[in-house]
C-alpha cells in the first residue's frame, strides 16, 4: 500500500471518528449513542462489516454511489469528498457545492470594496450578488435571475452592450459554455446550451465553432457603457475563484491598459467604489 493510500485510510478513520451515532438518526434509533464504528457504517450502507473494512482500508475500491453515501453520512467537506473520489480513482462530480451557493458576508464586503464593477456568479453562471459599480455599468445584472450566459448571448440589454458581439464576445462565451457542458452530470449547463441555441445567430456560431478554452476570463473586449456611448470602452474581464469556495467565481471588469485602446472614464477605470445612496453596494 502506498504512503498516500495509508494517509487516506487514516483520514477516513478520523472522519468517521468525528461523528457519533446520535448524529445519524437512522443508526441511533433504538440504540445507545457512541462513536460511529465500522459496524455501524456497514449497517447504514447495507453491506457486510467485512466489506466495509476492506473499503476503508483500501483493499477494495469504492464505487461512486458508495462514496456519495459515505460523504453524506460522515458530513464530509467538499474538499474531503473530492479527495475520497480521487483516492478511489473515480471521476469527481463537477459540482460538490450547492446548485445556488450562498456568498459569505466577508466575500460580499470584499466585492463592495473593489474599485471596479464586480459580481459573484455560481457554477451555472447565475449572478448571485453584485456591487454598485457593476449595477451602474451593467444594468442588466439587476434583472431577477440574471445569468452571464443567458444575458450576454440572448437578445437583450446585456448582449447589446457587447460591442463586436459576434467576433469578440459570443465565440469566447460559447467556448467556455461548451467546456462546462461537456462535464459529466452537468445538466444545468446543458440546459443553458439548449436555451441560448434557440437564437438562430447563437446556433449558427455554436455549430460553426469547436473552441474548448475553459474560460473567456482574462481577455479584453469592447463594451458600450452608460455615459460612454457612442464608442465602446475596452475592459479586461477577469474571473477569480476563492479556494475555500470553489462553487463561486468573482467576475471583474477593469480598464484595459493597452495604448492601442481608448482612455476610459473614471467610473470605469476605478478610483473608489461606486456607492448607493445608503452608502453600500448592491447585494
Amino acid at each position: 500500500m502506498s504512503h498516500s493510500s495509508t494517509d487516506m485510510t487514516h483520514l477516513l478513520r478520523q472522519w468517521r471518528g468525528r461523528r457519533r451515532i446520535a448524529d445519524l438518526l437512522e443508526g441511533a434509533a433504538g440504540g445507545p449513542d457512541g462513536p460511529v464504528t465500522q459496524t455501524v457504517m456497514a449497517q447504514l450502507l447495507e453491506i457486510s462489516p467485512r466489506h466495509y473494512q476492506r473499503l476503508e482500508s483500501g483493499e477494495r475500491q469504492m464505487g461512486s454511489d458508495t462514496i456519495a453515501r459515505i460523504a453524506c453520512l460522515l458530513d464530509l467537506h467538499p474538499d474531503e469528498t473530492r479527495a475520497l473520489y480521487r483516492w478511489s480513482r473515480r471521476p469527481v462530480p463537477p459540482l460538490l457545492t450547492p446548485a445556488v451557493p450562498e456568498v459569505p458576508d466577508d466575500l460580499l464586503d470584499w466585492m463592495d470594496s473593489l474599485p471596479c464593477g464586480a459580481l459573484w456568479e455560481g457554477p451555472d453562471f447565475g449572478i448571485l450578488a453584485y456591487n454598485a459599480r457593476a449595477a451602474r455599468n451593467w444594468p442588466w445584472v439587476r434583472r431577477p435571475g440574471a445569468n452571464i450566459m443567458l444575458d450576454l448571448l440572448l437578445e437583450g440589454p446585456g448582449r447589446r452592450q457587447c460591442a463586436e458581439w459576434e467576433e469578440r464576445w459570443a465565440p469566447l462565451l460559447l467556448a467556455q459554455l461548451r467546456q462546462g457542458s461537456l462535464a459529466e452530470g452537468n445538466t444545468a449547463l446543458r440546459a443553458i446550451v439548449d436555451r441560448v441555441c434557440e437564437d438562430p445567430r447563437v446556433r449558427e456560431l455554436w455549430d460553426s465553432t469547436a473552441d474548448l478554452r475553459s474560460h473567456s476570463y482574462g481577455t479584453t473586449r469592447p463594451m458600450y457603457l452608460p455615459g460612454w456611448e457612442p464608442r465602446p470602452a475596452w475592459i479586461t474581464v477577469m474571473g477569480w475563484q476563492p479556494l475555500h469556495a470553489p462553487g463561486l467565481r468573482l467576475v471583474t471588469g477593469t480598464a484595459a491598459r493597452s495604448s492601442r485602446e481608448p482612455d476610459l472614464p473614471d467610473d470605469v477605470r476605478g478610483g473608489g467604489p461606486a456607492r448607493t445612496e445608503s452608502g453600500g453596494g448592491t447585494r
